[in-house]
């Protein structure tokens, strides 16, 4: 090829916009900028529970920061070994139950469902925990804080794990016919 057309080759090339190559990818939510909005996000999605924030107003911090304090400490302490009933009954029991009272009282429906899937699951993780722990406890030193993240992360307002578990849950056991509906009876 002669000079002139690998030149014109180059100056075309160089006056096109660039053109991304594949599908277009979906932005990303923007970045997390400081911890104030991290914990002003938090604050938000925990506003309903009134004993959290008179908790929050009494010692003057911002709720996001009380929570993520106390998810802290309950890491740390279920990390050492000490505490784990405490965190347990803290996290898994007292923190859910008074939301369940709460949605009750307020009779919402969605929430109701997310309650009560919560503790579907939560009633299946403590019928599984002593063969969990058994089978995992030489193996993984991090059961206890893994335990107490996932129910962190079945009512967090953001994920709703226990729904997402309970939905796939309740389709396995209609896939393996366990959970049909009963055949209606024709007068």
């Amino acid at each position: 090829m002669s000079e002139e057309k690998v030149q014109q080759i180059d100056s075309n090339i160089e006056n096109k916009p660039a053109q991304p190559l594949g599908p277009k990818r979906p932005q990303k939510e923007p970045q997390l900028e400081n911890l104030d909005e991290i914990f002003k996000r938090i604050s938000d999605d925990f506003s309903d529970v009134a004993p959290l924030q008179q908790i929050a107003q009494k010692f003057n911090v911002n709720p996001g920061q009380l929570i993520l304090g106390i998810i802290f400490v309950a890491f740390t302490l279920t990390i050492f070994g000490a505490g784990n009933l405490l965190v347990k009954i803290l996290i898994g029991i007292l923190y859910p139950a008074y939301m369940s009272v709460q949605c009750v009282k307020q009779k919402d429906n969605a929430k109701s469902k997310m309650w009560l899937s919560y503790w579907v699951i939560y009633l299946l993780m403590f019928l599984l925990d002593r063969v969990m722990w058994f089978a995992f406890h030489d193996l993984l030193q991090l059961y206890f804080p893994i335990k107490n993240m996932t129910l962190i992360w079945m009512y967090y307002p953001k994920t709703r794990g226990a729904i997402i578990i309970f939905d796939k849950l309740v389709l396995y056991l209609n896939q393996l016919g366990i959970l049909e509906k009963p055949k209606q009876k024709h007068e």
